[in-house]
């Protein structure tokens, strides 16, 4: 493995001098060690000398700032993670990724419902502070961004520790779903909302919003009912957010849904830029779609079908490895 690292820059090249230093031993040889003066001994260590020539003149490819993006799995609804969202030092170890997109998606998008519900009564037991403590903590140890006014927390330890024991509860549960191919309806409220674009606008992230694609009517296109109920909601909150619409679509079949093809995925999106175009405050945000999985032959087929159907709609074409 490299040792040290020398750089000096010369006109329109960078030297780059890497000393590799390999330890060399009898142990991971079936031969037995060479004795004697002519012989190599074990645990010498052997040089090599690296020279690279890097020009910094002429790029090859000059990627999109926000290439190196992330994922947030609507999981964390179930298992609780989002209150954490607020936590001083996850924001400020996310801000290190900044420029970037925070994608909230993945196979649970297509069961997850918004509620605009307001808080329900407290309870006793020792749930209740897990789920309610964060109003404590907001009003005695806030710390206030000086920059962006952001609600960051330092949570206590015994916080950390319920959660945990909660989540890897929740875990086992989250498994069974991904072993059955059943999942269970999620919702997100609108204070886990508030909880999530928190972080990422504290953490210099934009979020991508992945909207439930199975909720639908009796023919097979897309109900955007409660879709619309979130746009609405984000919107009167002035949450700058893009949105995407289902996950891996060609794989719906294997839930038990039929008629999704490529053609009615298009219709899908055409439906969902009409109601962003219908709130004015989402009328010129990203749409992403139709986020098929990887281009094979199987999969070909949904992905061609959207974009020879009026897939000219979305902002981003995408696909998943």
């Amino acid at each position: 493995m490299p040792r040290a690292l020398i750089s000096a820059s010369f006109g329109s090249s960078v030297w780059l001098v890497l000393l590799v230093q390999s330890l060399v031993s009898s142990s991971v040889t079936d031969k037995k060690p060479v004795s004697g003066g002519g012989g190599r001994r074990a645990g010498f260590l052997e040089r090599t000398l690296i020279l690279l020539d890097v020009h910094t003149r002429s790029p090859v490819k000059v990627l999109n700032e926000n290439f190196l993006s992330l994922q947030l799995d609507p999981a964390i609804i179930s298992d609780g993670w989002v209150d954490f969202l607020s936590s001083k030092r996850l924001v400020t170890l996310a801000r290190g990724l900044s420029p970037a997109v925070v994608r909230f998606g993945g196979k649970r998008t297509d069961f997850l419902r918004f509620e605009n519900l307001k808080s329900k009564t407290r309870g006793p037991g020792p749930d209740y502070y897990l789920k309610n403590y964060e109003d404590d903590i907001v009003r005695s140890d806030i710390a206030l961004d000086k920059m962006k006014g952001c609600r960051v927390a330092s949570h206590p330890p015994m916080m950390l520790e319920l959660q945990r024991e909660k989540a890897a509860q929740m875990h086992q549960v989250l498994l069974k779903e991904q072993q059955d191919n059943i999942y269970s309806q999620t919702t997100i409220t609108a204070r886990s909302l508030d909880k999530l674009y928190n972080f990422a606008d504290c953490a210099g992230l934009h979020l991508l919003f992945g909207l439930n694609a199975l909720q639908r009517h009796a023919a097979p296109f897309w109900n955007g009912s409660n879709a619309l109920s979130l746009l609405k909601y984000s919107a009167s909150k002035k949450y700058n957010m893009s949105w995407e619409l289902g996950n891996e679509p060609n794989g719906y079949g294997d839930l038990g849904v039929r008629g999704v093809n490529g053609s009615v995925l298009a219709e899908d999106h055409q439906q969902l830029r009409r109601l962003l175009q219908s709130v004015r405050f989402y009328s010129r945000s990203a749409l992403y779609g139709p986020n098929t999985g990887l281009p094979r032959k199987t999969h070909m087929p949904t992905l061609d079908g959207f974009l020879r159907a009026g897939g000219s709609m979305v902002d981003v074409v995408t696909w998943q490895q």
